[in-house]
């Protein structure tokens, strides 16, 4: 368990009582590593384990001097400890991104009613459907074979299906005709700023996956 008056090195923040399991100890260096348990691992705020994965630090264990420190009696089991940061992480993976698109994606994610990719999809497109605002001009912005390349200008029109495998399909018109397109190899251009962000999230979200 830390001790009173312990703050964390990297934030300065208080983390007296903070507790866990003792997981490397580095004699070089004179500090060890502490794995924290299930109990603290689910009291850290989110705030923190968001600034975490933005900085590519870990959450869930921490180096500190032994004299930081004082023994405890176990509150959990190290299987326990595995499935809090399971958890945590299907519910924080995508802070790393950084900033508020990090935040924005995250929310949508944790939305959905169960962690895999086919649930998360369709929340996905389910979100879409209530928010893009139709028609908006966008261009390519992927590689793609046929009449429309990269940087081809063009108007969505609408949402028309979802696929496993491309997500979110969407009628495009341009000069060529009509097409239909996975949305997430668009990026929406004189559009407003609420659409142009969300196509970008959930572009980022479908490339990162």
């Amino acid at each position: 368990m830390v001790k009173r008056g312990v703050k964390d090195p990297d934030t300065d923040s208080d983390i007296a009582g903070w507790q866990g399991r003792i997981c490397d100890i580095f004699d070089d260096e004179g500090t060890v590593q502490i794995q924290w348990d299930s109990v603290t691992l689910r009291n850290i705020s989110e705030a923190h384990i968001a600034w975490s994965e933005e900085e590519g630090l870990s959450w869930s264990e921490m180096n500190l001097e032994p004299d930081e420190l004082e023994s405890a009696i176990a509150r959990d089991t190290e299987k326990e400890v595995a499935a809090a940061i399971k958890e945590i992480t299907a519910k924080s993976g995508w802070f790393h991104i950084g900033g508020e698109q990090g935040k924005r994606i995250q929310a949508i994610v944790n939305s959905a009613q169960s962690s895999n990719d086919l649930a998360i999809l369709r929340t996905w497109h389910a979100y879409l459907e209530k928010h893009l605002v139709f028609p908006f001009s966008a261009k390519v912005q992927e590689d793609m074979s046929g009449p429309l390349g990269q940087g081809t200008r063009m108007r969505v029109m609408s949402i028309v299906s979802l696929d496993r495998t491309e997500g979110t399909i969407v009628a495009v018109r341009h000069k060529g005709g009509i097409n239909r397109l996975p949305l997430c190899d668009l990026a929406a251009t004189e559009a407003g700023t609420e659409i142009a962000q969300l196509v970008d999230d959930y572009s980022v979200w479908f490339a990162n996956r």
